[in-house]
C-alpha cells in the first residue's frame, strides 16, 4: 500500500502529518510513505529529516487581495498540476492525505483527475481557502473542531499531534540556575515580528519575576541585552516538546497546531492571535473558542502593551491556581489519539 502526504508553507501544516505518519507506521508497518510539498518550503526539510521520501512541486500562493504576484502564481499553479500528476502516476498511491496550504491545491487537483481518493484534515475552527478548494475533491473531511454538521464526508477527529516531552528534560535542557517558574514565549516556526517586539519591550520585567524561554523565528534578533535567565532561541524542534512540557506559562500565537500542542502539554496560555489585518480571522476563532472553555486568556494585539503585558503574566504567575486550572481545561480539548483516527481513516479510504 502506497500513501501520499501534501501540505506545507509552515510547521503547523507538516508536523500534524509527521504525528500521522508515525501512527500508519505503528498500525500498517507495510505501508510506503511519500510526501509532495513545495521545493523551497518547510516540509522539504522535516520530511526528508523524518526519513521519508520527497518530491517538490511548483506552487503559487493563494491571495484574497490583489497583488502582482498573483499573475505569477496563476502560471504557478497548473506546472504544479502537472508536475504532481507526473509524480502521481509513477508512485500509484493508493490515497492521498493532504494537511492544507496552498501546495495542497495542485496535489488535489492532480488527484482528482486521476481517481485517486484524498482525506484532507482542516485544523482551524473555520475552514481556510486551501481546504474549500480541496474539499470538493476529497472522499473525508477531518476536523480539529467541534461541528453541529456531521456526517457524510466530515469526521471530527480532533487535531493530531506529536507526542509531549519530559518537563525534567526540558528543564536539563535549558539549564536555568534558579528554580523561578518558567515563561515560554513562541510565535510559530516563522517567528512573530509583533510578538517578538513586545517581548523586546517587556523582557526585563519578565525576567525579574521569571524564567524565559524566547523562540523569535529567523527573521527577528533581539536587539537588548538578554538578561542571564533568559534563553533566546530561533527555533526548536525535538526540544521543544521537553521545553514546552517544563513551562509553567505560555504565551503564543494562536495557530492551530501551537494551540493543540499546548493543550495536549495540558500548559495554560495568553494567546495573542493575529489581527484581521493581517489574516482571515481564523486565529481569532482558535483564541476565543479556547477562551469561551476556560482553556486559555486571550490578549488581542491592539490591546498587547508591553507593561500591561508584562503585567499580566506576572499576575498569571502569582496564582497557581488559576494556572492549573486553565491548564486543566486545556487538557480537555486534545484528545489523545487524533492521529490515530484520522490514521485508520487514511487506510479505510485506502483500502
Amino acid at each position: 500500500m502506497k500513501i501520499v502526504f501534501t501540505g506545507g508553507g509552515t510547521a503547523g501544516h507538516v508536523i500534524p502529518n509527521l504525528a500521522i505518519i508515525a501512527e500508519l507506521r505503528r498500525i500498517a508497518g507495510h505501508a510506503q510513505i511519500f510526501y509532495l510539498g513545495s521545493k523551497n518550503g518547510i516540509e522539504k526539510k522535516l520530511a526528508t529529516e523524518a526519513g521519508i521520501q520527497f518530491y517538490g512541486i511548483q506552487t503559487g500562493k493563494l491571495r484574497r487581495y490583489f497583488d502582482w504576484q498573483n499573475l505569477v502564481d496563476a502560471v504557478r499553479v497548473p506546472v504544479g498540476v502537472t508536475q504532481a500528476i507526473y509524480r502521481l502516476v509513477k508512485i500509484k498511491p493508493n490515497a492521498i492525505f493532504s494537511k492544507g496550504g496552498f501546495v495542497s491545491v495542485p496535489v488535489a487537483i492532480a488527484a482528482s483527475l486521476l481517481r485517486i481518493p484524498i482525506v484532507i484534515h482542516e485544523s482551524d475552527l473555520s475552514a481556510g481557502l486551501a481546504t474549500r478548494i480541496t474539499a470538493r475533491f476529497a472522499k473525508k473531511i477531518c476536523l480539529s473542531f467541534p461541528t453541529k454538521y456531521t456526517g457524510g464526508k466530515l469526521e471530527i477527529t480532533g487535531n493530531p499531534v506529536r507526542p509531549i516531552g519530559k518537563p525534567q528534560r526540558g528543564r536539563d535542557f535549558l539549564k536555568f540556575n534558579s528554580a523561578k517558574l518558567i515563561i515560554l514565549i513562541a510565535g510559530g516556526s516563522s517567528g512573530a515580528t509583533f510578538l517578538n517586539a513586545l517581548t523586546e519591550q517587556a523582557i526585563f520585567e519578565l525576567a525579574n519575576k521569571a524564567n524565559v524561554v524566547w523562540l523569535t523565528g529567523p527573521k527577528d534578533k533581539p536587539k537588548v541585552r538578554i538578561p542571564e535567565n533568559v534563553r533566546v532561541f530561533e527555533y526548536l524542534d525535538a526540544e521543544y516538546l521537553d521545553v514546552l512540557a517544563a513551562a509553567d506559562l505560555v504565551i503564543s500565537r494562536a495557530g492551530a497546531n501551537s494551540i493543540f500542542e499546548i493543550a495536549a502539554a495540558a500548559r495554560p496560555s495568553v494567546l495573542i492571535p493575529l489581527p484581521l489585518a493581517t489574516s482571515r480571522g481564523d486565529q481569532i476563532e482558535n483564541a476565543r473558542f479556547f477562551e469561551q472553555h476556560g482553556a486559555a486568556m486571550v490578549l488581542p494585539q491592539e490591546k498587547a502593551k508591553p507593561h500591561d503585558f508584562a503585567k499580566l503574566v506576572i499576575w498569571l504567575l502569582s496564582d497557581p491556581d488559576r494556572l492549573t486550572k486553565i491548564g486543566t481545561a486545556a487538557k480537555k480539548l486534545a484528545p489523545t489519539d487524533a492521529a490515530e483516527k484520522i490514521a485508520k481513516i487514511i487506510l479505510n479510504v485506502a483500502q
